[in-house]
């Protein structure tokens, strides 16, 4: 058996298909296919409309800059995510606020409340390994909330947009892929226009403008996988059940079920004592690719003292991430569950 990668798309025939229809059309740039996706995402979650861009990472900055974010504005966001989205907040001029995440890996209304100022524009909430967060908590607070669903996406219709803007990405090992790409979808028309014409330009050219386009190659590739997702899902959930049950017979701590009961699937986190240092050889020798949960803690970037992120730091220290895709193969599950057990039984 080959070395089990940490992620890898799962690509079919039909996904191969749509792309080749795509190509034979000689229409290939951003065109009526990436319109097509920038609906069926919008109805996906029951937004307004979408906006396609050339990556998540510019799907945020699309987001912000929809909700008016600029120099001198302050956006709430955690330490405990990857540094894109950190990137994004600069990118726009803004000035990022990190805050502390809750024991489920994702962010809390109580931390980010306790970080507002008369400044704060607007709060990005991500969902973390595909553990949804509480958007309904944040709702009091009054600030504009962009949800950050680039690493959880649920069945069509049954979870709707929670915030103002969410945006999605489809890196080759998110959700669903396009290769890169992703989209920012808003629940007021008027912000989806606003974030058009931030992609598209101003019909007079009085402003510049983001130059991210989504082609239709990309867009048919990710419409494929969007075919299949409730598939998709199923594989997940199956192999997280199968994870959890063979885990708590010899490992029950290091479970969060309550995460587990909020989430998609999109990674498998579990708690170790010692983190990815002490049982990371022990995958690497089996074959089985494993990691921490985010590579870095923002808040350290930024020279900020970990006695105000303590949860995030915990997080850091000891989250490890199991291989948990739709791509894996039945003998590459049997083989991810049956080390898992037997590695972090010893732990």
């Amino acid at each position: 058996m080959q070395a089990i990668p940490h992620s890898r798309p799962w690509i079919t025939e039909a996904d191969q298909q749509a792309v080749a229809e795509v190509l034979a059309t000689h229409m290939l740039a951003h065109g009526t296919v990436t319109a097509k996706l920038e609906r069926r995402l919008s109805e996906w979650v029951g937004a307004s409309g979408g906006v396609a861009a050339g990556s998540g990472s510019a799907a945020l900055v699309l987001a912000l800059g929809g909700l008016g974010v600029g120099k001198g504005d302050e956006v709430i966001l955690p330490a405990y995510v990857c540094a894109s989205v950190l990137e994004a907040v600069r990118t726009v001029e803004a000035t990022p606020v990190l805050c502390d995440v809750g024991e489920d890996w994702v962010v809390t209304a109580q931390d980010a409340a306790r970080r507002r100022t008369g400044r704060t524009k607007a709060m990005i909430v991500p969902h973390m390994y595909g553990v949804f967060a509480d958007l309904d908590s944040f709702r009091s607070l009054g600030v504009p909330l962009i949800e950050d669903c680039a690493q959880a996406v649920d069945a069509k219709g049954r979870r709707r947009l929670g915030g103002d803007v969410a945006i999605f990405s489809f890196h080759p090992t998110k959700c669903l892929t396009s290769g890169e790409g992703g989209v920012a979808v808003a629940a007021d028309p008027a912000t989806a226009e606003r974030m058009r014409v931030l992609r598209d330009g101003a019909r007079d050219r009085s402003r510049g403008r983001l130059f991210s386009p989504l082609s239709n190659i990309a867009a048919a590739l990710a419409l494929s996988q969007l075919e299949r997702f409730s598939e998709m899902l199923d594989r997940r959930k199956r192999l997280a059940a199968r994870y959890a049950e063979a885990l708590a017979k010899v490992r029950p701590e290091c479970l969060n079920r309550r995460a587990l009961e909020h989430s998609m699937f999109f990674r498998f986190p579990v708690r170790v004592r010692g983190g990815l240092e002490s049982c990371q050889a022990a995958f690497l020798k089996d074959g089985i690719h494993v990691r921490k949960g985010v590579d870095e803690l923002l808040h350290r970037t930024s020279n900020l003292a970990d006695d105000d992120f303590p949860i995030s730091v915990r997080h850091f220290d000891s989250t490890v991430s199991l291989p948990i895709y739709p791509a894996l193969t039945p003998q590459e599950e049997d083989h991810c569950v049956e080390r898992a057990a037997a590695i972090l039984g010893r732990r």
